[in-house]
């Protein structure tokens, strides 16, 4: 076989293969922290309530498969597989629908688009599975003229309150005033039953989320490092590059300490409680796993319960109620653990957890089986905890 031939039938594959190793290195090995942020932002529910919710507006099953796909992050190994499946599958479909070899290049550019945009942390999930769908729905579209009009009529308003604005690339592409007529009428109708701003209807209702309040790459960063507790290159981290961040310094002080390098008076020192510490969701979460290790009950609970009220799309978050289950065993709040537990047993990730701390609610006297959690009741019960100046 002639290397041009060979190229023309294997190249577009080698290609796609390279596009998804590359996908696959850059977020396992680049952005791990940016996927567990992602997934300490929600809380996927399997019931339907969770889903009718999410149906009742504009793009709501984007956002509810959005959402689906973004719990398995807790994972980052499970997580790029997903950013693999859905960036080919861009791929593939924007290949099927550019015709030509000498155009093949350009169906990289959606894919490519939708990559950058993940890498955006006030981007959730949601833009990125509307567009896959969207292709995949172009692709559906008949070859005959009249029955492609009305089948991307019929699409573009059914699609737009399934999938949000995204739908707009369909009526492009099916280049007629009656889808885009529909589309319009849709848009005004979702302006007048649905109970969001204007702009946020028009963007897309869960496309992006403003006020930048999920945190820093660093921030995510160190609180990934925390929760596989990488004391040294926490501490290793923080001494090569400074940051000014309280939760960050307050981070790098307890590094030293779980690795002997300061005595517990030093820490206590070091460690600067304010509410500077809570300034994004992530570094509100770092707050909370740092007074978690050095014993301040109170002020997890007060850190993690913040991080959650931040979320700016209002979204629960499964590791908050997580955490929440524990200070509350820990404090004797039986009751309301049982509450936070019976959330979690809805969920994929965190059910086997929520099974586990159920019969510690119901019989306190159990405690002692943990002694992590026996310590820190102990400490609860006799000394003194204080909240946030």
């Amino acid at each position: 076989m002639k290397l041009k031939t060979w190229i023309s039938v294997y190249g577009q594959w080698m290609l796609t293969a390279v596009f998804a190793v590359a996908v696959f290195c850059f977020w396992l090995f680049g952005l791990p922290h940016l996927m567990l942020a992602r997934e300490q932002s929600q809380l996927f529910l399997w019931n339907t309530d969770y889903l009718t919710e999410r149906l009742a507006v504009p793009g709501g099953l984007a956002q509810y498969l959005g959402e689906f796909i973004v719990q398995f992050m807790i994972n980052p190994v499970y997580g790029t597989c997903w950013y693999v499946v859905l960036l080919v599958a861009a791929l593939l479909l924007c290949r099927r629908l550019i015709t030509g070899q000498k155009w093949y290049l350009l169906s990289f550019l959606i894919p490519g688009v939708l990559w950058y945009l993940s890498c955006n942390p006030d981007i959730p999930m949601t833009p990125v599975v509307a567009v896959v769908l969207t292709l995949t729905l172009m692709n559906l579209l008949p070859k005959d003229r009249k029955a492609r009009w009305i089948t991307a009529s019929v699409m573009a308003s059914v699609g737009y309150w399934l999938l949000g604005p995204a739908i707009l690339l369909l009526v492009v592409y099916a280049f007629h005033w009656l889808p885009l007529l529909l589309l319009a009428g849709s848009v005004v109708a979702s302006l007048w039953i649905t109970p969001y701003p204007s702009r946020q209807i028009l963007r897309g209702i869960d496309y992006y989320w403003e006020g930048d309040k999920i945190g820093t790459y660093e921030e995510m960063k160190y609180d990934m490092l925390m929760r596989q507790q990488s004391w040294s290159e926490i501490s290793k981290r923080y001494q090569e590059r400074p940051i000014e961040s309280l939760a960050i310094h307050n981070a790098a002080s307890l590094a030293l300490w779980e690795e002997q390098r300061i005595s517990q008076s030093e820490l206590f020192s070091k460690v600067l409680l304010s509410n500077q510490s809570l300034s994004s969701v992530s570094s509100a979460f770092l707050t909370s796993e740092v007074a978690m290790q050095v014993g301040m009950v109170n002020i997890a609970q007060r850190s993690v319960f913040e991080a959650m009220e931040a979320i700016p799309n209002y979204n629960k978050s499964a590791r908050a109620l997580r955490r929440l289950v524990e200070t509350n065993i820990i404090t004797g709040q039986y009751e309301v653990a049982l509450k936070y537990i019976a959330i979690l047993e809805e969920t994929t990730f965190y059910r086997g957890l929520a099974r586990k701390m159920k019969p510690l609610a119901e019989h306190p006297e159990k405690i002692k089986v943990f002694p992590s959690y026996q310590r820190l009741k102990e400490a609860y019960d006799k000394g003194e905890d204080v909240f946030f100046y």
